[in-house]
């Protein structure tokens, strides 16, 4: 295990939906937060570029407040800054903590990738 308490938590949450499901997004996902240097940092303009209205996303990483979301997604990121989150808020987003996201999506289906 990592030393990090909240990145084992979160492994721990997608080796834990895997089991379940058996849904590979969540064995992915473990797998990429068990890299060491896999932690994506994702600004605004490019969630917005890669994303549409309505679109459910998972970033394994961290979301920074740079550049502006011009449409409503369900976000959910390892990390996120407070620039970030208010303006996914403002455009009609939702944001979800990891354990909530597997417990909303348990298949990732329909479950975007971004980072």
């Amino acid at each position: 295990m990592l030393s990090n308490p909240v990145l084992n938590e979160a492994i721990w949450n997608f080796r834990s939906a895997y089991k379940k499901s058996k849904a590979p997004i969540w064995l992915k996902l473990q797998e990429m937060m068990e890299k060491p240097s896999s932690k994506a940092e994702v600004n605004l303009n490019k969630l917005s570029r890669f994303t549409e209205q309505g679109d459910i996303v998972i970033v394994p990483g961290k979301v920074l407040g740079t550049g502006t979301m011009n449409h409503k997604i369900t976000l959910c990121a390892f990390s996120l800054s407070e620039s970030a989150a208010k303006k996914i808020i403002d455009a009609g987003g939702k944001i979800f903590s990891i354990k909530e996201f597997v417990e909303k999506f348990p298949e990732g289906s329909k479950v975007k990738i971004v980072g």
